[in-house]
């Protein structure tokens, strides 16, 4: 090297020294004809003080002759006391072997003893400290990349085709529960199962140089017992000639994810059991109307087997938000009376239709009779009081043996009394009308609703899905607030409404049921403010 605005070469200090004597006085005078002043030398006595004076760092260069089974030990405890000295050595008789171990332990050059000459050696120590540079920078990009991958939390390992791990990060070996240094020679094959390891075997018989990717999931039984899961990534990595020679696996444990999966098909097996087993018919059709599902329910109820259904038109419009009643004819002939309901729904990830039918056929045959008996309003066309109580005591019995919940609604119309004597009792009866209307829209064609008297009406619905208290009473609210937008009449229709529970754990009498909903009906109106009063409260 030069120093700074000089101009004559600053020698580099040379640590001399050999396995003989002999050969130290040879390698003085062998670097003496390397020409100019290049190189300074300094001597060691032996190994020992050759090792002493290399730790102290006053050398730039260290040369070392000897013969090869040596060689290894020396360059390992060179570069333990001086990593930072770059060192050549030269062998005497020549051992290829023991060179090659000797660079691979951090010797930067190797060189023969018999015919060496002058210009050898000097480029040798020339070129020496490059090499320590080249190989530092190396061994610290090697060290960074390690910590990398020792520092990843996927699972990460380097394994023969035949199985045997050649590398294993923390991650993996903290996984398995093993040091890392005890899993390299593990075969991995002998420590999957059976059916996993077939598996393996077959996709990575199937990569190639131009297909070198292959993902499987494998699984872990821990040694307390518990059964886990993994998702590797397997790339291959092939020689020249095109022939595997390593495979690189990356892998993730994705056992919450397999459980989840697992929980999921169990509540889609016992949601498939629930539409199965439904006394209602359920129709699943497509955006294009196929039929894509028919439960057993819809197939005695339509008279046709699923396959007959499936992959064909639905024979009626599938109107979403309304009831309809349609009237089919059952296998043994029979007139059955069906009341449709459609809402949106997704299958499979794709927008349907869900139908649902409900035989209502004794329902309609009630009403069929009632009409024959006069139990009609005349006025609203609602049932009267005698068509109810016929009528909801029957309903009652089938609540009953079903199990289900009915949901009473006593409700009454507001001020009645003032809109006759303000306004004459043809808008009276007018109110009557309206009301019974708004009722008629909130409750299903299965429902009963029926006029008691003067201003007062009842209804009561067999609870379904959707069909309890709240969104019955959610829904009067809506069309009552409707009615009133289209601004048709002289009169404000505001409604009272009382509640009660039919509980076949806890049957009771229609009477009771009747009194308590007309109770809580009172109770509701007591709490409205006067005619002429602001109020924005329910039915108000």
């Amino acid at each position: 090297m030069y120093e700074r605005g000089a101009v004559n070469l600053v020698p580099r200090k040379v640590l001399i020294a050999a396995d003989r004597q002999e050969r130290t006085a040879g390698l003085v005078e062998l670097l003496s004809r390397t020409g100019g002043k290049a190189f300074e030398a300094h001597l060691a006595q032996g190994r020992q003080d050759f090792l002493a004076l290399a730790g102290q760092g006053r050398a730039d260069l260290a040369l070392w002759a000897g013969d090869g089974p040596g060689a290894a030990s020396l360059v390992e405890q060179v570069r333990r006391q001086a990593p930072g000295l770059p060192l050549v050595l030269i062998l005497e008789p020549w051992q290829p072997e023991e060179a090659g171990q000797a660079l691979a332990l951090g010797a930067q050059d190797c060189l023969p003893g018999q015919g060496l000459d002058p210009a050898r050696l000097a480029l040798a120590l020339a070129l020496a400290p490059a090499r320590l540079q080249a190989l530092e920078r190396e061994r610290g990009q090697a060290a960074r990349y390690q910590s990398i991958v020792e520092h990843q939390t996927e699972l990460i390992c380097r394994f023969a085709p035949g199985g045997t791990l050649t590398f294993a990060n923390q991650a993996l070996a903290s996984y398995f529960g093993h040091p890392a240094a005890r899993m390299v020679g593990v075969n991995i094959f002998e420590h999957l199962p059976p059916a996993d390891a077939q598996v393996t075997r077959q996709l990575l018989a199937q990569l190639t140089p131009q297909h070198p990717v292959a993902r499987v999931e494998q699984t872990f039984t821990t040694p307390d017992g518990e059964r886990r899961w993994q998702r590797w990534t397997d790339w291959g990595i092939f020689d020249q000639d095109g022939h595997l020679v390593e495979v690189q696996a990356v892998g993730r444990d994705i056992t919450e994810r397999k459980r989840m999966e697992e929980a999921l098909q169990v509540v889609e097996s016992n949601l498939r059991q629930l539409i199965v087993d439904n006394a209602d018919g359920l129709i699943v059709a497509g955006a294009d109307g196929l039929v894509l599902f028919v439960n057993p329910a819809a197939e005695r109820i339509m008279a046709t087997r699923a396959w007959d259904l499936v992959g064909r038109p639905f024979a009626f419009p599938l109107a979403t938000g309304q009831r309809h009643e349609m009237c089919l004819r059952a296998a043994d002939g029979q007139k059955v009376v069906v009341e449709m309901r459609v809402v949106r729904t997704k299958w499979q990830g794709q927008p349907a239709l869900l139908a649902s039918l409900r035989d209502i056929s004794e329902l309609a045959q009630l009403r069929e009779e009632l009409r024959a008996l006069s139990l009609v309003d005349e006025l609203t066309g609602l049932y009267n009081r005698r068509g109810f109580l016929t009528l909801a005591r029957q309903q009652v019995k089938t609540a009953q043996r079903m199990g289900r919940r009915l949901h009473l609604f006593f409700i009454d119309v507001d001020d009645l009394k003032l809109i006759n004597d303000r306004l004459g009792h043809t808008e009276g009866d007018r109110a009557l009308v309206a009301a019974s209307q708004v009722l008629k829209s909130t409750f299903r064609g299965s429902d009963i609703v029926a006029r008691m008297g003067g201003d007062e009406f009842a209804a009561l619905a067999l609870e379904g899905e959707e069909e309890t208290t709240e969104p019955i009473s959610q829904r009067l609210e809506h069309n009552l607030q409707a009615w009133r937008r289209q601004g048709l009449h002289p009169f404000p229709l505001s409604l009272s409404l009382g509640t009660t529970v039919y509980d076949p754990g806890s049957p009771r009498a229609l009477e009771d049921l009747l009194r308590e909903a007309d109770q809580r009906m009172y109770e509701h109106k007591r709490g409205k403010p006067l005619p002429g009063q602001a109020s924005s409260g329910p039915y108000s």
